[in-house]
């Protein structure tokens, strides 16, 4: 069996470290700041995109370049400090450390650039050992595209059970498909209420990263 993970909102909180770089280029430029909200609402598409929602709702009448010269200093300032206040929520490492205990295999797969993803994992996961790590930058189309999940299957046998646990909708269209078994969890970037007006179903939510190693073992039962 593998369990396939996407990264921010689902293991870590990386919005902290995000608004940090956000806001303090629009606070050069004297723009409104950002807040957790608005950031969270953003997410999930990558940074970039991210970057860009956030400048263009403020300045919709700047020019591309111009719009583009500040989403460029938001990642420059992410990409130098991209872990300084990004956090695992918390059960998360016992979530962890509990399905490698159980020879799971563990893969992350993000929307953010693969350098990042990888600092990120490495930092606040030292002792856990990810089968694959993919960014956006992996040679797959970002998410919702399913290849980067599909990968996941290499060596796999039939009888395998490949599971995939996001947070988002964006995670849901990716392993609806792909996955043997997809799990959204409610205490990232979403909430219940946009997740159920999006069409995912009740019966797909964690609560809390333990109840999920339950999930999980369930699954490898059938």
């Amino acid at each position: 069996m593998k369990v396939v993970f996407d990264l921010d909102g689902t293991l870590v909180d990386s919005t902290p470290d995000l608004l940090v770089a956000i806001n303090r280029v629009l606070t050069e430029y004297n723009l409104p700041i950002s807040d957790r909200l608005e950031n969270q609402r953003f997410a999930g598409q990558g940074l970039m995109p991210m970057f860009k929602a956030t400048v263009h709702s403020r300045v919709p009448e700047w020019t591309e370049d111009k719009q583009n010269l500040l989403i460029r200093e938001m990642f420059d300032w992410y990409n130098r400090y991209p872990v300084c206040y990004t956090r695992a929520f918390d059960g998360v490492p016992q979530l962890l450390n509990t399905l490698q205990r159980e020879n799971i295999k563990l893969c992350v797969i993000s929307n953010k650039i693969y350098s990042l993803t990888s600092q990120i994992v490495k930092t606040v996961f030292p002792d856990i050992i990810f089968d694959r790590i993919y960014g956006s930058d992996s040679g797959f189309p970002p998410k919702p595209n399913s290849d980067s999940l599909k990968t996941c299957r290499q060596g796999m046998d039939a009888s395998e059970q490949l599971i995939y646990v996001g947070d988002t909708e964006i995670d849901y269209e990716t392993a609806k498909n792909t996955a043997d078994q997809v799990f959204i969890v409610t205490w990232g970037y979403r909430g219940k209420e946009v997740l159920l007006s999006k069409g995912i179903k009740q019966e797909l939510f964690v609560e809390n990263p333990m109840s999920l190693v339950l999930m999980v073992d369930h699954t490898k039962e059938r």
